[in-house]
């Protein structure tokens, strides 16, 4: 069984990449003077906008037999096996993890490790891994 989530996208993520975009508009149309700073700005917000948009567009969670494949563009890769995950708590946070909006699912696993992930479809993946994992406590 393979299933993808995509990741639930928040406003103000969508509203920040437009600006970003924007800007690096702004900055091409302003470089046409040929100058480096104006150069290095181009440069630069090309690069936060290429990150950026990496994200939007690669955030997701595979399921594939008995793991959990979590990736958020070039930045964030990680593995985690469904049998080691112990519970499951809805969140709404702003902490730094592989997720697009703030209401997350808390997902602990090991001792006191978690991880926070936002699926579209939040109850579906708890039914998911709950049907490989029924150990799963769901808080």
């Amino acid at each position: 069984m393979e299933k993808v989530y995509k990741s639930k996208v928040a406003n103000w993520y969508r509203l920040s990449c437009l600006l970003i975009a924007l800007a690096f508009a702004g900055s091409i149309y302003l470089s046409y003077k040929s100058t480096w700073i104006l150069l290095i700005d181009v440069v630069l917000v090309g690069i936060c906008l290429w990150i950026m948009l990496d994200i939007l567009l690669h955030t997701d969670y595979r399921i594939t037999g008995d793991k959990l494949h979590i990736r958020c563009g070039v930045l964030f890769r990680m593995d985690l096996p469904i049998s080691k995950i112990t519970e499951t708590a809805h969140k709404s946070t702003i902490l730094s993890s592989p997720a697009l909006s703030a209401k997350r699912i808390g997902l602990r696993y090991g001792r006191n490790r978690w991880v926070y992930i936002s699926p579209e479809n939040q109850e579906e993946f708890i039914s998911d891994i709950k049907t490989i994992n029924p150990e799963i406590i769901i808080s």
